[in-house]
């Protein structure tokens, strides 16, 4: 692992307040999981952060989420700066509104006067740091895991549809695209869905037919380590 630093809202899932009984047995028997787009996976060596955020406690929240991607990604090692400049640039000005991240190197295609990661201002630290490692994971190349091809969720479409139009103000098309949009190309590395990963959505039992719900996932799961691994294995995609 290696990543140098410098000096010195939580995304709006449906509904907010989740469901966190998980019986044991469930939580043993995992499967390791993930979808990544090969396609946009950073090239083997440095990629530069740069951090525009408001204050240092956002920023050491950010960082620590970066040294847990950073464990994990062999290939890849991370070098952040303070400001605009850099491969990913994260900022929380409230000019931008809501928590994104253009997916790996699409970040190229984006402005170099703007960010290519936005994290909504939080006084919930955990909330913060869970919402900035589900981020970079995007950052990294990594799709939305709820939207996995193999995923078990019997969705009530109807009603989240309607709870993100009035909660989120999210038309039909933002919905589908973040939350049933299956992924689909050559370049995506699939393994088994996970309900642990970071790249899930928290879902509330009432948004599914069977009142089966995801609790909200504070760390990467084992699924991800081994997913993002995989990805930034050296030269294993061109490098």
């Amino acid at each position: 692992m290696s990543i140098t630093a410098p000096g010195s809202t939580t995304h709006s899932f449906y509904p907010p307040h989740i469901n966190n009984d998980t019986s044991a047995s469930e939580r043993t028997s995992r499967t390791k999981r993930g979808i990544a787009d090969t396609s946009k996976r950073w090239p083997d060596g440095i990629v530069t952060v740069a951090l525009d955020l408001k204050d240092q406690k956002s920023k050491a929240l950010v960082v620590d989420a970066l040294r847990e991607w950073a464990h994990h990604t062999p290939g890849l090692q991370f070098r952040v700066v303070d400001g605009k400049e850099g491969d990913i640039r994260i900022s929380d000005d409230e000019g931008f509104n809501g928590n994104w991240s253009a997916i790996g190197t699409d970040a190229k295609k984006i402005p170099l006067h703007e960010p290519t990661m936005h994290l909504n201002r939080s006084d919930d630290s955990k909330g913060f740091r869970r919402t900035a490692l589900h981020e970079i994971g995007h950052a990294l190349g990594l799709e939305h895991e709820h939207q996995h091809p193999e995923h078990d969720i019997n969705w009530k479409e109807s009603s989240v549809y309607k709870a993100f139009e009035q909660d989120d103000n999210w038309d039909e098309e933002d919905v589908y695209n973040n939350l049933f949009k299956l992924p689909t190309g050559n370049d995506l590395l699939i393994t088994s869905y996970d309900r642990r990963s970071i790249m899930h959505y928290p879902i509330h039992p009432s948004a599914t037919k069977d009142r089966r719900g995801v609790p909200a996932n504070d760390s990467l799961s084992e699924g991800d380590k081994e997913i993002i691994r995989k990805l930034y294995t050296p030269k294993r995609f061109g490098g």
